[in-house]
């Protein structure tokens, strides 16, 4: 597990350790200094560098880089904007170090139109708003100069926090963080205009966490550990039952998909509940399944007799808007009392009767993708992808459960904490994908982990069966199916999780 941290808490951290831990920030600085140049070196071996700096921290960092790119033989131009009044101690030192080196800085950008580097210290992390005036027109500049363009830990113009990318924003081809990635580099549109993402440890450790907590992680192989190990002497039972309430008429895909992924995830045994209409399908697709089915109305007593029967329900894939789901979705809402994931159909129903989320009993993690969450909250989904942090967190902590919002990059808020995925890739934006997710964190719940613990999980799993998926097939002809396939490559990994055992 690795933290994920928004601006606030990179500040905490970098100020506990030159405080509490005595460690100069002078020390931090050129550390950070140099493992930028190092990684910028790696791509860039020789040439013409432009460095443009800011009057702040970030700032000082372009420039104490710029120093070490000049020792190093490049040519080096630097530029900064004239004294605000709000230059760093830091900043101004660097620029007497420079000084002393014979580094000219100048407060204008040259017109040549190509250099090999162009890097942005501009901004960093703090940035909370569009840039303006100077730093606009810097931007867009550095922006249209040809050559390989590296940002100091956050391009100028993208939010960390929430991933905003404001006009006009630095498009990088590398960036280099220190000691923790930040939200605003894993979820889009920023995440696209980090470029490449390299993380750099400074000196800044775990330990600076002092007595608070994390709010942000992304999930690592070595997490996989968790996911309940087979027992010799398990048996279908030992390993939980799964029940689908999902499909109706011509919807018979997304309830085999769940259930497959079920159980390909290692549960014991799946139950569908479903459309008379999808019996033969299901039981020819599926035989493994258990089958019950109504006809136009459903029983209110065979749907009972289900819920007792679970150990974990997925309730919505492809069950239709109609009056018959309603019923379904109320009556599960009502009688669960095992982990509940609610998903598609159920969702859009849930968001014309959010009271139905008052009285849950039982543990309740919701996947909606955007669309879906902008329903359940009333805004719009062009809101949603400024502030999809935000969203999660604040839905899971009203209605106490937990939300995986799904997008290319997913975010699942619950108590524990906010997780960011990055494992997936464009090859699982097909239908069905969804239906699978479900199935994975059913599956998973039903052999006994932490529904939430199972959610973050999940969405991990999800991600690398794809990407894996996608390796084979290619990114362009995955199919729900494919990534179902995929499933058991990566559950063995929680026997070895090394790194080169992902792909």
């Amino acid at each position: 597990m690795k933290w994920i941290v928004n601006s606030e808490e990179m500040k905490m951290l970098d100020r506990n350790t030159i405080e509490h831990f005595k460690v100069p920030s002078i020390v931090l600085m050129e550390r950070a200094a140099l493992c930028f140049v190092e990684e910028v070196a790696k791509r860039v071996p020789c040439g013409h560098i432009l460095a443009v700096c800011g009057n702040g921290n970030n700032g000082a960092d372009g420039l104490a880089a710029a120093r070490l790119f000049f020792q190093r033989g490049y040519k080096v131009t630097v530029v900064q904007a004239g004294d605000n009044g709000k230059r760093s101690k830091e900043n101004q030192l660097q620029r007497d170090i420079l000084a002393q080196y014979g580094i000219h800085i100048t407060e204008q950008l040259p017109s040549v139109q190509h250099f090999d580097a162009v890097i942005d210290a501009l901004f960093g992390i703090g940035l909370s708003r569009a840039p303006a005036g100077t730093y606009a027109e810097w931007i867009l500049a550095m922006n249209a100069y040809s050559g390989f363009k590296a940002a100091i830990d956050m391009p100028s113009g993208v939010s960390s926090d929430n991933a905003k990318a404001y006009d006009p924003a630095f498009a990088a081809d590398l960036t280099v963080t220190f000691a923790c990635q930040k939200a605003g580099q894993l979820l889009y549109p920023g995440r696209m205009l980090c470029g490449e993402l390299v993380t750099a440890q400074i000196g800044i450790t775990d330990d600076s966490w002092l007595d608070q907590k994390p709010s942000g992680f992304t999930l690592e192989l070595s997490d996989l550990k968790k996911i309940p190990q087979r027992h010799p002497r398990g048996n279908k039972g030992t390993f939980g039952h799964v029940l689908a309430v999902a499909g109706s008429e011509n919807m018979a895909g997304a309830a085999l998909f769940c259930a497959q992924a079920a159980y390909c995830t290692g549960c014991g045994l799946v139950k569908i509940y479903t459309a008379q209409a999808n019996r033969e399908i299901l039981q020819s697709t599926l035989p493994e399944a258990i089958v019950s089915v109504y006809t136009n109305q459903p029983s209110a007593s065979s749907l009972d007799e289900a819920l007792e029967w679970a150990d974990t329900i997925i309730l919505g894939p492809g069950i239709g808007q109609d009056q018959a789901a309603l019923q379904i979705v109320a009556q599960v809402m009502q009688q669960a009392a095992v982990p509940l994931i609610v998903d598609a159909d159920a969702l859009n129903i849930l968001a014309k009767n959010l009271d139905l989320l008052q009285d849950v009993r039982a543990p309740l993690i919701i996947t909606p993708h955007l669309g879906e969450m902008a329903r359940l909250c009333g805004q719009t989904t062009k809101q949603l992808q400024q502030t999809m942090r935000a969203a999660a967190e604040q839905f899971a902590e009203k209605y106490r459960l937990t939300c995986v919002l799904k997008d290319a990059a997913t975010v699942t808020a619950g108590a524990f904490g906010t997780s960011f995925h990055v494992s997936g890739c464009s090859a699982m934006a097909k239908g069905g994908s969804g239906d699978v997710l479900a199935g994975i964190i059913a599956g998973l719940a039903a052999q006994g982990m932490e529904p939430e613990a199972a959610a973050h999980t999940g969405v991990f799993v999800h991600g690398l069966s794809g990407s894996y998926a996608a390796k084979i097939k290619g990114s362009y002809s995955v199919l729900a199916r494919d990534i179902i396939d995929a499933i058991g490559h990566v559950m063995e990994l929680s026997k070895n999780t090394e790194e080169g055992a992902v792909l």
